[in-house]
């Protein structure tokens, strides 16, 4: 839940009315579903015994993609030619690799920030992780033409 508003938003009023944004992300779309479906069935039980009113809305529920194995094994392999530490992720955050895996192999190379800390302001990557990243992304788009 990374957005809540609260209205009339006063610090000395009870609210009339609070809205929650929660993003609920999985690799496999069934499981995510059963997810939502119990945090709306407790959101309802709740709402029921406080007396107040429900609603939810689905902004969307985007089916989960999964990265091409013939790419993560050159993205593996260049890693390894070129002494690359690595490590296989699932990224469950919104990438455009999420749309383009709909319509061809895809697969992404991620690069270490700073304390882990990504999608934010206070995000750093430092210039070594960088190049190391583009030479893994230059060596993969090489091994994938050949």
């Amino acid at each position: 839940c990374g957005l809540v508003d609260i209205f009339p938003g006063a610090v000395n009023s009870i609210p009339r009315e609070v809205r929650l944004a929660i993003d609920v992300r999985d690799i496999d779309g069934d499981r995510r579903d059963r997810v939502l479906d119990a945090i709306r069935a407790a959101a309802r039980d709740a709402a029921a015994r406080r007396g107040v009113g429900h609603r939810d809305d689905l902004l969307n529920a985007d089916p989960p993609a999964i990265c091409a194995a013939e790419i993560v094994s050159q993205v593996e392999s260049a890693c390894e030619a070129l002494g690359t530490v690595w490590q296989p992720m699932i990224s469950r955050a919104y990438h455009d690799s999420l749309f383009m895996a709909q319509i061809c192999p895809t697969g992404m190379i991620f690069i270490p920030c700073r304390e882990g800390i990504s999608h934010r302001p206070d995000e750093f990557a430092s210039p070594e992780d960088i190049a190391n990243g583009t030479a893994v992304l230059a060596k993969t788009l090489a091994g994938l033409a050949a």
